[in-house]
């Protein structure tokens, strides 16, 4: 391994594009062999190159980067984590692994500035640099195999960039967060523990189900009523920022049951612009959290003191 950076570290001088491979060497901590990968890394879809009749750009490179990063990262977890069960080894993968970590990673190693993109205003793409991220990653492991992508996410990311014991145990509270947001939409959201017994011969096991006006939607299963909950509204929430369909149902029950309270078209958009200057001018927001800001759903808010909604959505996610 080491000659083989020596080697590269003499080809440099002779390499056409030098200055790209010194680039991604301070990234990766070592030189590209096939720099074309790392090119089609950094290419966004917004700006694709047409090679041999086809569209290159950086999707391909981050589906496969998708499926190393929580490979590799599963098992630093693994061995980091000795003896916890597999629930507390998959929340703290997936802290890891979600877009707005990714993306923040991507920043502070510098890969956003590499990133080619016809897309002006980055407002646009939030997601942008951890698609790259992970894109990056599929690069690596074509060009220099797994354990080069273990290496580079050990020592370069995780151990530099990321406290584990503090990611590990750092409480998402999913339920609240879904909770709040049907508080501001005026939708009765209900958790309802639908099977209770027992994994093996004493473990005992829940199963909470959301329901959204009546809508049922996901549920989660833990070992405590808690975390059964939580898990539920984490899936819930994906599911609510996946399926227009689901939105549009929950609309119309709503409106069936309170036909007062019109439901806002494509084009009112007024609400929507306070809850993105919410965002802007306060990045940790709840509403903020990457995968599950829910910000952008076309559904009425209602007029209500934000302070209010807060207290009430935390007292409700804490009641047992």
């Amino acid at each position: 391994m080491y000659i083989r950076e020596i080697i590269e570290r003499i080809k440099l001088p002779f390499r056409k594009k030098k200055e790209l491979y010194s680039s991604f060497y301070n990234i990766l901590g070592f030189y590209p062999i096939h720099i074309k990968y790392y090119e089609q890394a950094i290419h966004h879809k917004s700006s694709s190159i047409k090679k041999e009749g086809q569209w290159v750009n950086n999707e391909r490179l981050e589906f496969l980067g998708d499926a190393i990063l929580d490979a590799v990262v599963g098992d630093i977890v693994f061995h980091q984590f000795k003896g916890k069960r597999e629930g507390f080894l998959t929340n703290t993968r997936s802290k890891i692994v979600q877009r707005e970590t990714l993306n923040r990673l991507a920043i502070e190693i510098g890969l956003d500035k590499l990133i080619i993109s016809s897309t002006r205003n980055s407002s646009h793409n939030s997601y942008m640099c951890g698609n790259a991220f992970e894109a990056l990653i599929g690069a690596i492991y074509l060009d220099r195999g797994y354990s080069y992508c273990m290496r580079f996410i050990k020592k370069r990311i995780i151990f530099r960039l990321i406290n584990l014991e503090k990611v590990a145990y750092k409480e998402v509270n999913f339920k609240s967060k879904l909770i709040e947001w049907g508080q501001k939409r005026r939708y009765e959201i209900t958790f309802d523990l639908i099977e209770e017994g027992k994994e093996g011969n004493s473990t005992p096991v829940f199963i909470t189900q959301v329901a959204i006006e009546g809508i049922a939607c996901c549920s989660g299963k833990g070992y405590s009523k808690k975390e059964s909950q939580q898990l539920a509204a984490k899936e819930t929430l994906k599911l609510l920022k996946k399926s227009p369909t689901l939105l549009q149902e929950i609309s119309d029950k709503k409106q069936n049951v309170l036909p007062s309270e019109p439901i806002e078209s494509e084009s009112d958009t007024a609400n929507d612009e306070s809850i993105n200057k919410e965002i802007e001018e306060n990045p940790s927001s709840e509403l903020s959290n990457g995968e599950f800001d829910l910000s952008n759903i076309k559904i009425s808010k209602a007029k209500q003191n934000k302070e209010d909604i807060i207290a009430a959505a935390e007292n409700e996610a804490f009641r047992m």
